[in-house]
């Protein structure tokens, strides 16, 4: 075969050679055939500018299950809070066997799950702001233990320290659903909570470095504040930096900043350095080393990290392109067709991600994106912009062999 190819190769720099020569007849056809190529390949290639790797399918639950949160530990394990003909279900996938955890029947309250976490050896916890936080671990249900005081609160997110896999912040229910900042140490410390005298609910948490944390939510303005109608408060988004150092002493509120509208549905980590906050209305790049940030007029529903270094921001139902981090640098990827669904929850499984949601018939679907696709050659762009480049190398090379041998004449 490699015998073959060799020949064929050079039976065709012969002929391209011949056909370039000065004195032949073909020589206009070859230089206008090389035109035609040209720009029949810029056409083949900005119609396959558009991202690879998108693809529509059921979810991996059952085309019955609408998918209210999901956590993914790896590419065959997940576990999702589910709703499906007016009931609530926690369920886990593990190497394609699906198994209900929790459903309606259970002391659990399934119905008010407020967020699935993974954690470290693809272990999960799941809260619910009422119940004991659960850990679940092989299939199997564990209560966490997150109160070792005497404090009667509820965990509405709970999120592990990278630095190290004791220490979690927890966003807290205390009496009256005052709502608060707790840090837990699970060898045995339970923090006192942050007083919460900015008005701020919060929702979620991240972790960003050693005793530094993101955390967001919604600012409620007073009433009194800028004529403000009591009957309908202006909510506005808000994050902050949290420090804990992993003590008794409550949590700090550091650095707290206020948005105009809309809400930080994520926080992930882009690099070593920098962390994206994602919002409805805006964009959050922070620098958590030097605490410079700047806000990018970018709006999303949904975001998650891959393995590359990279962040994914998608947009609603119908938008037509998804916004990409890469380093220091961003770029606006356009879709092989419009986002058919409403998104509801996201995850990434250390390839591909996931965006559930709903279509317009309120069927429930997952669009997943191949994040490995990008710039792959197997890709239908990959491919033609390297078949462009080695064929262009190739009449290249021959003109170049026909020049040298006509200043050798």
């Amino acid at each position: 075969m490699l015998d073959i190819a060799t020949c064929v190769c050079g039976a065709t720099v012969m002929v391209w050679r011949k056909i370039l020569q000065q004195e032949s007849e073909h020589q206009w056809l070859a230089i206008s055939g090389f035109f035609i190529f040209v720009i029949l390949g810029a056409v083949l290639i900005k119609g396959t500018s558009h991202l690879p790797g998108v693809d529509l399918t059921e979810n991996e639950f059952g085309a019955e299950h609408r998918v209210m949160e999901i956590a993914y530990s790896d590419e065959m394990s997940a576990v999702a809070s589910t709703y499906s003909d007016g009931n609530y279900q926690l369920i886990a996938i593990e190497s394609g066997s699906i198994n209900v955890i929790m459903d309606k029947e259970s002391q659990f309250d399934v119905s008010r799950i407020s967020q699935i976490t993974t954690i470290e050896n693809s272990s999960v916890l799941v809260t619910n702001g009422l119940d004991e936080v659960i850990l679940i671990e092989n299939l199997q249900t564990f209560e966490f233990e997150t109160n070792f005081g005497v404090d009667d609160f509820g965990v509405t997110d709970i999120a592990q320290s990278k630095n190290d896999p004791h220490r979690f912040l927890m966003i807290t229910k205390e009496t009256d659903s005052f709502n608060s900042i707790r840090g837990l140490n699970s060898t045995g410390i339970t923090s006192s909570f942050t007083p919460n005298n900015e008005n701020v609910i919060w929702d979620n948490l991240a972790h960003v470095s050693n005793q530094q944390w993101i955390a967001t939510g919604t600012y409620n303005a007073p009433a009194t504040s800028g004529g403000e109608s009591p009957a309908a408060p202006s909510l506005k988004p808000v994050w902050a930096k949290v420090l804990w150092n992993g003590g008794y002493t409550a949590p700090m509120i550091d650095d707290l900043h206020i948005g105009e509208y809309g809400e930080y549905h994520t926080a992930v980590n882009l690099n070593n350095e920098q962390f994206v906050i994602a919002g409805t209305h805006e964009t959050i790049i922070l620098d958590h080393q030097t605490g410079d940030f700047e806000t990018m007029d970018y709006s999303s529903v949904a975001a998650a990290s891959d393995k590359c270094d990279s962040v994914w921001l998608f947009n609603g139902q119908d938008s037509s392109s998804v916004l990409r981090f890469s380093g220091d640098s961003w770029s606006v990827e356009n879709l092989p067709h419009d986002i058919p669904i409403n998104v509801e929850a996201a995850g990434f499984d250390g390839t591909i991600v996931h965006l559930h949601g709903i279509d317009e018939n309120g069927s429930p679907k997952v669009l997943t994106f191949d994040t490995s696709a990008l710039g792959s050659i197997e890709s239908g762009g990959g491919f033609i912009n390297l078949s462009f480049i080695v064929i262009s190398l190739i009449m290249f090379a021959v003109m170049a062999i026909n020049i040298y041998d006509k200043f050798r004449q």
